[in-house]
């Protein structure tokens, strides 16, 4: 990223940040907490934890709280009660809710906290391919359920969904056009914002 795209960034940084202070609404608080998780600011992580901490506890039906609260438990509390209560938070989102999708992969990744071997493996099967099946659009999802089909040895099914992950992938100019709490929410959220080479590997490894 050059000086001028830096520069964008941390204006638009500032910007959401006044907001959030400024209005103290829900929504603009949860911007300025997905914004630094998103973009891994990391002089500002402990202050976003606390806020969604915060929120998630006032506003406990509310999505993208849970949301957030369950990768705060999962990427930066590291807590193994907080991950439980992540996943409480996540199983209160609606099956029906354009949160889902995202949701059952958080709920997923809940179920794995203690290790792959001492999860249950169906459960995280159902929930990525249940996921998929709303939003194939996705990355996150998508190239998850190709490594679950790898797995499972079957070639073909991984290779189908890996492939699609790599495609699900924004180019440049849909990357250009994402405002800052857009691309937060990729960076969190869908993997549409990652780099396609761990994908080639796992393309690579299959027979």
């Amino acid at each position: 990223m050059n000086q001028v795209d830096m520069d964008q960034v941390g204006q638009e940084y500032a910007e959401v940040k006044r907001l959030a202070q400024e209005e103290g609404s829900t929504a603009r608080l949860l911007d300025y907490v997905q914004v630094v998780f998103g973009l891994e600011w990391f002089d500002e992580e402990s202050a976003a934890v606390a806020t969604v901490i915060r929120v998630a506890a006032e506003h406990p039906e509310e999505p993208r709280a849970a949301l957030l609260f369950s990768h705060s438990a999962l990427h930066i509390q590291l807590d193994e009660d907080a991950v439980r209560r992540g996943g409480e938070l996540l199983s209160r989102i609606a099956e029906d809710s354009p949160y889902w999708p995202v949701a059952a992969v958080q709920l997923a990744a809940v179920n794995e906290w203690n290790g792959v071997d001492r999860s249950d493996r169906e459960l995280t099967f159902r929930l990525i391919a249940e996921s998929v099946a709303r939003a194939p659009e996705l990355t996150s999802n998508t190239s998850w359920l190709g490594r679950l089909y790898a797995r499972r040895g079957d070639t073909a099914q991984a290779r189908q969904y890996l492939e699609r992950a790599r495609a699900n992938i924004l180019g440049e100019r849909e990357r250009a056009a994402l405002s800052l709490v857009e691309r937060a929410w990729h960076e969190c959220f869908t993997g549409r914002l990652a780099s396609p080479v761990g994908i080639e590997m796992d393309l690579a490894a299959l027979p």
